[in-house]
């Protein structure tokens, strides 16, 4: 999940953790890590790398707007869709109106930070 420089910077202020702990530049952006042992998100409460498995987002008051519109994603056509890569795309309605304004408008900002450095 790509997140912002501030977004970063927020979950290393409020969860004590250093930033390499929690994410790392990916072609200039900021991606979150997964957990080796269960391949889902460091802030995944979980103990199993089952996509079904149960799990609690340990950020989830402070998680970054990426982790706020997902499963809903940009296509190439800069629409908002449901990601194919989320096993549980089914359970969730259409995009809500407005989604692709506030993906885009997140994307531009991740890509002017990686592009800044």
């Amino acid at each position: 999940m790509p997140i912002t420089k501030a977004e970063a910077a927020r979950l290393a202020r409020r969860t004590g953790m250093k930033e390499a702990d929690f994410c790392v530049v990916n072609d200039g952006v900021l991606t979150l890590l997964n957990r080796e042992e269960t391949r889902a998100c460091v802030f995944l409460l979980t103990s199993s790398a089952d996509a079904d498995a149960e799990g609690l987002c340990s950020v989830y008051e402070i998680r970054p707007k990426g982790c706020q519109t997902y499963p809903y994603v940009l296509n190439d056509r800069d629409a908002a869709v449901l990601d194919e890569g989320c096993p549980h795309r089914t359970q969730f309605p259409p995009p809500p109106e407005g989604t692709d304004v506030v993906l885009l408008n997140l994307e531009e900002r991740i890509v002017r930070e990686g592009s800044a450095d």
